[in-house]
């Protein structure tokens, strides 16, 4: 019997200039997507730094923001602020598992 699971929501990852960057159903996967974007791993320059939470009174898609340090390109470097927000996808995505 195949289980259908739908993904109700999506994250995107735009950078400090509104350009949408990585999009995942999953924080992590999110997550790995933009530090390949960046280069971690395998650009000696580029570190990631920490995720800022955006706490908020009223309910909000913006979830926070990560933040890398990364070559400009002018032989210095300088913090990139990733924004990341989870909105709700249309259509829903069905996967179908098998048991």
């Amino acid at each position: 019997m195949a289980v259908r699971t739908y993904i109700r929501v999506t994250y995107v990852a735009l950078n400090q200039w509104g350009k949408p960057i990585a999009t995942a159903h999953t924080e992590k996967d999110l997550k790995d997507g933009i530090d390949e974007y960046y280069g971690i791993g395998t650009d000696n320059k580029a570190k990631y730094i920490e995720w800022a939470p955006y706490n908020c009174k009223y309910p909000d898609e913006l979830e926070g923001h990560h933040i890398y340090e990364v070559d400009d390109l002018n032989g210095g470097l300088e913090f990139e602020h990733v924004k990341v927000y989870c909105v709700e996808f249309y259509p829903y995505t069905k996967y179908e598992v098998e048991n």
